[in-house]
């Protein structure tokens, strides 16, 4: 009997290629969002280090307030950032998962076609067993 073929072994190859892609921009769009939040939380945190260094003259107190106004806008641009990348991170996990389900709808059928065809094997040694006993058994 001829060895196990799956006619479709490209396309399976083809859509397990399409989806390892896919998984790879998710992965990086969550290290974006991931390298976004490491910004914001590293502005918080220089900002608070200003608040704690601040001397108590009105000019320092001044150049707070300035620096303050530009870490709100920065941090707002920052917050706006994360939530696009999180929209495009949910948009991503869909396209994710149509590109593995439609390679594991053809890695059920190979492995449906390949358990019939070691069905038919079974039965073809078996067959092949029956008659080499059978040829001994007459002579």
């Amino acid at each position: 009997m001829k060895r196990f073929a799956f006619p479709l072994e490209r396309v399976l190859t083809y859509r397990r290629n399409q989806a390892d892609l896919e998984q790879a921009k998710l992965v990086s769009l969550e290290g974006e969002i991931q390298k976004l939040r490491e910004d914001f939380n590293g502005l918080q945190a220089s900002f608070a280090e200003e608040v704690r260094n601040v001397r108590p003259n009105p000019v320092d107190r001044a150049e707070l307030g300035r620096y303050r106004m530009v870490v709100e806008t920065q941090s707002i641009r920052l917050e706006q950032r994360i939530r696009e990348k999180q929209v495009q991170v949910e948009r991503q996990k869909q396209v994710y998962i149509q590109a593995n389900q439609a390679a594991e709808v053809l890695v059920k059928v190979r492995d449906k076609q390949k358990k019939s065809w070691e069905k038919e094997l079974q039965k073809e040694l078996d067959s092949l067993a029956m008659d080499s006993y059978l040829a001994r058994w007459k002579q």
